[in-house]
C-alpha cells in the first residue's frame, strides 16, 4: 500500500512539474523568410513577403514586400518597404522606409510612411508624398487610395506636371 501511495504522490509531483512548463508563453518568436497570406471567403486578398519578422502582439516585419490582389484575385500592386508592423487583432499593417508602390497599371507611388487599413480596404498616410504615372509626376502631402493605386487622393499641398482629374 505504501508503494502505491509513493508511486501516486511521484505521479502527481511530475503532473504538477508538467503543467508548470505548458503554461509558459512565448513572449516573442522570430523567423526568417517569412510569407502570409489574407484570405475573405476563400479569395486571397494580399500576400506579404518579409525577409525577417518577430511574432508577439503584433509582427514586426523587417524589408517586405505586399502584394495586394483585387476581385478577380489578379495582383492589383506591389508594394515594398524596409521595415513595418501588423496589428493582429485588425489585420492592419504599417510600413516604414522607403517604401515603393507599384500598380498593375504602372503606377508609381514613393512615400517614407504608409498604412493599410483592412476594414476600409485602404492605403493612406499624412506624410509627404510623390506618385508617377506615365510621364506625369505629382507629389503632396496625406494620401488615400484604393490599394491597386486607381483613385487617389492627395490631401494637401498637391501639385505636378501632368494631366488629372
Amino acid at each position: 500500500m505504501r508503494k502505491i501511495c509513493l508511486l501516486l504522490a511521484i505521479i502527481s509531483f511530475m503532473a504538477c512539474n508538467r503543467k508548470k512548463t505548458t503554461e509558459m508563453e512565448i513572449r516573442e518568436e522570430s523567423l526568417s523568410s517569412f510569407i502570409l497570406r489574407n484570405y475573405e471567403r476563400s479569395q486571397l486578398k494580399w500576400k506579404l513577403n518579409a525577409k525577417e519578422a518577430k511574432i508577439s502582439d503584433t509582427t514586426i516585419i523587417h524589408q517586405f514586400e505586399l502584394e495586394f490582389f483585387n476581385e478577380n484575385s489578379q495582383l492589383s500592386s506591389r508594394l515594398k518597404a524596409d521595415s513595418g508592423y501588423i496589428i493582429h487583432e485588425t489585420n492592419d499593417l504599417k510600413a516604414m522606409g522607403n517604401i515603393v508602390v507599384k500598380s498593375s497599371d504602372s503606377i508609381t507611388l514613393w512615400t517614407e510612411e504608409l498604412n493599410w487599413s483592412e476594414e476600409r480596404q485602404k492605403i493612406f498616410t499624412d506624410g509627404e508624398v510623390k506618385y508617377s504615372k506615365s510621364d506625369e509626376i505629382f507629389f503632396g502631402k496625406g494620401l488615400e487610395s484604393d490599394p491597386g493605386l486607381r483613385k487617389i487622393i492627395i490631401k494637401e499641398k498637391f501639385s505636378g506636371k501632368g494631366h488629372f482629374e
